[in-house]
């Protein structure tokens, strides 16, 4: 609202191609408004997703560009990269790559998928008079009541406050989707003012002043009618998997569009429609994938790129055919009457360990000569066995046959494997990944299943 200091192969699934399109307020107003300048420093939402870098980088902001140049173009990774054009306004850059605040923005996805711990940042707080409240709620088809919504920014969190969530053990988590929330202290009828003087707001405050504004944009109160407004943009980060931004406006039938009221970042989530096993359609270890929102789409994103092809049952370079390099000759001709068990593939007749000789990256384990990260709610285990893992609880369910689980002491090649598994953990308690087609955690559980149901037929 207010002017604010600097600070793989896809296959999308039903919704169609993500297309850039810019948003527009009902009265036609372009969201977000342009950037302005302030103690000359670009001032804006893309100012401020310059500011979102890995390893503690700086802003890729880069400075004005006299005649003849050349120009610098910053080359951290961030969301946004602002650089100069020679002779363009010393304070506002004109050109600019990554998220794009006016192409990318989304009013979708409205729900989400929480998976493991969930991270809550303050981004930016602008230079907005109200002190908002940010968090979370089960999402039920209507509009929450006060006691129903969940804070997790505080009004007096600070810009880079983090505040970290395991929802899949919070009790007041239902179970399934949540939403977002923005709460202000604004007087009723008394547009952009804090009522009775106080700017700090709270949940406990809505019987009687302030406003709520949700990601579901049906359950705001200002919704219906002429002058109903847009108060979130979503944005899907570029640089870091499963996590989202959030663009508020906070004021009650009114906006100066720059969406820098409240900026805050979740991750952690899918979006709704997020994180299932999916077919790619491509041939080999290719077509398993992880459904993911990519943009405002959701798309089957593949689980294991390509890779050299090798004596394992399986089309590692994904060329349609098995097995097919020398050295594998007897392996499927032996073994065409051979079924082997969990966690064992057929190879000139006999069953061997699938993962004897296999090097599994960070955060990865072997499982059927495959390596698959850990269970979605990351306490460190490869289900084996034919055994499936609980989304819920994290157990690993069902199947038969006498293949381990994978996992800390606790072996995935067999019984006399030495071959333990202790899987690193990251801040917010998600398992740390590698390689591969970044596949989702919600969806391996299929994958590895599927893997272990043909291995175990070659």
């Amino acid at each position: 609202m207010r002017l604010v200091g600097v600070l793989s192969i896809s296959i999308v699934l039903g919704v169609g191609v993500a297309r850039a399109v810019p948003l527009t307020q009902p009265n036609g107003a372009q969201i977000p408004s342009q950037m302005g300048c302030a103690g000359g420093q670009p001032t804006g939402l893309a100012a401020e997703l310059a500011c979102e870098c890995t390893g503690g980088a700086g802003c890729n902001i880069g400075p004005a560009c006299p005649s003849p140049g050349p120009c610098v173009v910053p080359n951290g990774t961030c969301e946004t990269t602002l650089y100069h054009a020679v002779n363009d306004n010393t304070c506002i850059p004109t050109q600019h790559t990554g998220l794009d605040p006016w192409q990318d923005g989304a009013l979708t996805p409205e729900t989400f998928t929480p998976t493991c711990g969930l991270t809550f940042k303050v981004v930016s707080r602008g230079t907005a008079r109200f002190k908002n409240v940010f968090g979370w709620y089960n999402v039920t088809g209507s509009r929450p009541a006060p006691d129903q919504l969940y804070p997790m920014i505080a009004c007096d969190a600070a810009e880079g406050t983090e505040v970290v969530l395991d929802v899949q053990h919070d009790p007041r988590w239902a179970g399934g989707e949540i939403g977002f929330f923005l709460v202000t202290p604004e007087q009723h009828g008394a547009s952009g003012q804090c009522a009775g003087g106080d700017c700090c707001a709270r949940v406990d405050r809505l019987a009687t002043e302030g406003y709520a504004y949700y990601s579901q944009r049906s359950l705001n109160p200002d919704q219906s009618g002429a002058q109903s407004l847009i108060h979130l943009i979503v944005y899907d980060s570029q640089i870091t998997a499963r996590k989202f931004y959030f663009a508020w406006e906070d004021t009650y039938n009114a906006a100066n569009n720059d969406f820098t009221d409240l900026v805050t970042a979740v991750t952690g989530v899918e979006c709704s429609g997020g994180g299932t096993a999916c077919d790619t359609g491509e041939p080999g270890m290719c077509q398993y994938g992880v459904t993911q929102c990519v943009g405002s789409a959701i798309t089957c994103v593949r689980s294991f790129d390509p890779a050299a092809e090798r004596c394992d049952g399986a089309d590692n370079d994904c060329n349609g055919m098995i097995d097919d390099v020398p050295g594998c000759e007897n392996l499927q001709g032996d073994c065409a009457t051979v079924t082997c068990d969990a966690g064992y593939i057929c190879h000139q007749g006999a069953c061997v360990d699938a993962c004897q000789g296999v090097t599994c990256g960070a955060g990865l384990a072997c499982l059927s000569g495959v390596c698959l990260p850990g269970c979605n709610t990351c306490n460190g285990v490869v289900c084996g066995g034919g055994r499936t893992c609980d989304m819920n609880s994290g157990a690993c369910v069902g199947g038969v046959g006498p293949g381990p689980d994978g996992g800390v002491d606790a072996g995935v090649g067999g019984p006399d494997a030495d071959d333990d598994v202790d899987f690193p953990v990251e801040s917010g308690g998600c398992c740390q990944t590698g390689g591969g087609g970044g596949a989702g955690a919600l969806g391996l559980g299929a994958v590895a299943a599927a893997l272990l149901a043909r291995r175990r037929r070659r």
